[in-house]
């Protein structure tokens, strides 16, 4: 059996920011070492955002409440595994922790997605694409790099997705959050939703990716990145965000869509579907017209959702669907199970049928993403 990791991560070097200062003065995000004085490397978002140190996002097998892992933070991009900036090196790592390759979603580009200034954004992430695809071109079978797209702004977005596509990104991160006053069902956003069908390229919603830091959620809980209501609480995002695409009408206006719900773990997705079915029998009127099928139906036929540890998703994935749930192991993020994820799996997958076990570790990304199993080591 082999495995394929469908939620991984590049750490994006400083020159995705190359040149922003310059030509948008302070409504650009930038990268400084040891800024104002703190030790490390920090992205800095415009406006008094937020500042995230650098270094803190490829610690994967270390744990926070070890001293000697903050001293590595400090370090910056000095303190990664060498893999996390070189490639070739990153598919030795990927045999170390036994799978034979990898999705990989952004990590300093999670947080642009909030910078308000939609130019800014546009520009930032047509240098990030361009960064992944050569990041990947040592081997995009196994390194496949997941682009950007400047969403809520279609029109910006449609000419990068155009771009990028043609070049040969095969999947992007939008949005886990936007706005609730321009939800992704209002039909704004249908010509966005035409092109993406047309390209039949995945659309993933990533923890920490949302058009503001909060990712909408209430004031009180706090941000999913820096509070333990927020964090918990975090998959509602995607839930919020997940209800407004089905019965909002997207995925029965355009059928061919494919969303993956990522880094939110999948214990919540049955009773999720299961309660949101009863709302629908509950609150008819709050549905689209024209909706064909319950929104458990069209979660099935549209959407996938990413599991790393999580026990409790197991437990429940025949009602969250087989086909729907991809395995990833967050490298090199400090939430990563490398390099153990093959005896976490074996732990988490007991008695789970290997035809089960094969399509969420293998198969499903492969059919999602269209990898030549050919392609790929026999084994890792």
């Amino acid at each position: 059996m082999r495995y394929y990791s469908c939620d991984s991560h590049v750490v994006e070097a400083a020159e995705i920011y190359d040149g922003l200062t310059d030509r948008f003065g302070d409504r650009a995000p930038f990268i400084e070492k040891d800024y104002q004085g703190k030790p490390g490397t920090w992205l800095v978002l415009p406006g008094g955002m937020q500042t995230l140190p650098v270094g803190r996002l490829g610690i994967a097998g270390a744990r926070l409440d070890d001293p000697a892992t903050h001293e590595r933070i400090a370090m910056g991009y000095d303190g990664f595994n060498p893999g996390v900036m070189d490639p070739v090196a990153r598919l030795d790592e990927q045999i170390t922790d036994g799978i034979v390759g990898e999705v990989m979603y952004p990590s300093l580009s999670m947080f642009t997605f909030a910078i308000p200034d939609a130019e800014v954004r546009d520009a930032a992430f047509r240098q990030h694409n361009d960064w992944v695809l050569d990041y990947c071109s040592v081997d995009r079978n196994r390194l496949i790099g997941v682009g950007c797209l400047p969403l809520p702004d279609v029109d910006r977005a449609i000419a990068e997705m155009d771009r990028s596509a043609g070049r040969g990104v095969k999947g992007f991160a939008i949005p886990a959050h936007v706005d609730p006053a321009l939800p992704y069902n209002d039909p704004t956003f249908d010509p966005f939703w035409a092109r993406a069908q047309e390209y039949g390229v995945p659309l993933t919603m990533h923890i920490f990716t949302g058009q503001t830091l909060d990712g909408g959620l209430p004031t009180h809980w706090g941000t999913p990145g820096g509070n333990l209501k927020g964090y918990t609480l975090a998959h509602t995002t995607a839930v919020n965000t997940m209800i407004d695409i089905i019965c909002g009408g997207v995925v029965e206006r355009f059928p061919q869509l494919k969303f993956v719900i990522s880094e939110y773990e999948t214990g919540w997705v049955a009773h999720t579907l299961q309660r949101l079915d009863h709302a629908a029998y509950r609150t008819p009127w709050e549905l689209a017209d024209g909706l064909t099928m319950k929104p458990s139906e069209y979660f099935d036929r549209n959407f996938w959702v990413t599991f790393e540890d999580d026990a409790e998703g197991i437990a429940t994935r025949h009602e969250i669907g087989i086909s729907n749930l991809l395995w990833g192991n967050d490298y090199p993020h400090h939430d990563s199970i490398w390099p153990n994820s093959r005896p976490i799996l074996d732990d988490i997958l007991s008695g789970v049928p290997d035809d089960e076990r094969e399509a969420m570790v293998w198969g499903n990304v492969l059919d999602l993403y269209e990898i030549d199993p050919d392609s790929l080591p026999s084994a890792a």
